[in-house]
């Protein structure tokens, strides 16, 4: 065996045995990591030859170094679930290796995970969390990577089916509503794809001025720039936040947001403020989990002008003095009842 400073052969080396037909013989190896414990963290190599009259045979030999190792599964299956909504499954992950463990979690849409980064001591145990939130019906694969700084990398694989689920609305007017379960929202655009032109939209009016105007200001009035860049970031922030729920000035719908549980109803509210005497139409977009496409509610209401009659047609006053003060008094009715805000109600389940 050649010179090596971790292993060495036990006893002078070149040393002929003599091993009878049928029997062995037992050569003893000794690793010895030296030098700091960065040594001992790397793999070493080294081989032995045993050479024959008719042949020679050579043994590798490696010492593996300490190293974590974490017990992630080899896959994780979702099964069926609701598009739109978000199902979760909790691991319980184990350091079953001889190091320290520093890694960091990595995957991709519709799948996430938390927390992405960690440190896990020898023996030591911790949960993670796989979020599965599928925004369209179908399968879904990827792969959950798990990258330890002093071992080697292992990929999860994440499986999930997305399914639609029986859920829409009773009437798709202003009576009923009867989605049955999940979180419900009632949006102001049909799909999301639409919502987003909009919030750029918002988010390019608070554009900062021209360059050459904004390096004037920085020259200038420092302070009033940084104020203004804060205001912008927060109203940007304010913008992508925003769930572009349902708003109108003539419809109102009370409560826009809520939980029903299976097989339970809820009752929501669609209040009629008309402005004008005209037929106003406007639909609403009801987001359910468990539904890939977002509902069309579709509001319907005319508003009428005030119809009033006088008692009588004729007001006969008489002979009547000159110069004297008189007084008649006629009623006024309203043919037909108006209410400053007429409420019907829906239901859902």
């Amino acid at each position: 065996m050649d010179s090596s400073p971790y292993f060495k052969l036990v006893g002078p080396n070149g040393v002929c045995h003599q091993i009878p037909p049928g029997s062995f013989c037992t050569i003893n190896i000794l690793f010895t990591p030296e030098g700091s414990k960065l040594l001992f963290l790397q793999d070493h190599f080294h081989q032995l030859v045993c050479s024959s009259e008719r042949e020679k045979v050579s043994v590798p030999i490696q010492a593996i170094g300490a190293r974590p190792v974490l017990d992630f599964p080899d896959q994780l299956d979702f099964s069926s679930c609701p598009v739109n909504h978000s199902t979760q499954k909790t691991l319980l992950v184990h350091n079953t290796g001889n190091l320290e463990a520093c890694y960091s979690l990595s995957t991709e849409s519709p799948f996430t995970v938390s927390p992405a980064t960690g440190t896990l001591d020898v023996g030591e145990a911790k949960q993670v969390t796989v979020e599965y939130h599928p925004l369209q019906t179908g399968h879904h694969s990827t792969s959950l990577a798990v990258h330890c700084d002093r071992g080697e990398d292992t990929h999860t694989r994440l499986l999930g089916k997305a399914k639609d689920f029986n859920i829409g609305l009773d009437k798709y007017s202003l009576e009923l509503v009867k989605p049955q379960n999940h979180p419900q929202h009632c949006e102001a655009f049909a799909t999301e794809a639409e919502e987003y032109p909009q919030k750029i939209r918002l988010c390019h009016n608070l554009s900062r001025p021209p360059q050459e105007i904004a390096k004037a200001l920085v020259m200038k009035r420092y302070e009033e720039l940084d104020l203004y860049d804060r205001e912008l970031e927060k109203e940007t922030a304010k913008i992508e936040a925003d769930s572009m729920l349902f708003s109108d000035d003539v419809f109102t719908i009370e409560p826009l947001e809520g939980e029903v549980g299976p097989h339970c109803s809820a009752e929501i509210k669609v209040f009629f403020k008309p402005r004008e005497a005209q037929v106003y139409r406007k639909v609403a977009y009801c987001s359910i989990s468990g539904r890939e496409t977002r509902l069309p509610l579709r509001l319907t209401r005319e508003g009428l002008e005030p119809c009033l009659q006088l008692s009588s047609e004729e007001l006969d006053m008489g002979k009547v003095l000159v110069g004297e003060a008189y007084s008649y008094e006629t009623m006024v009715f309203q043919c037909h009842l108006l209410l400053p805000a007429h409420g019907a109600f829906l239901s859902v389940w």
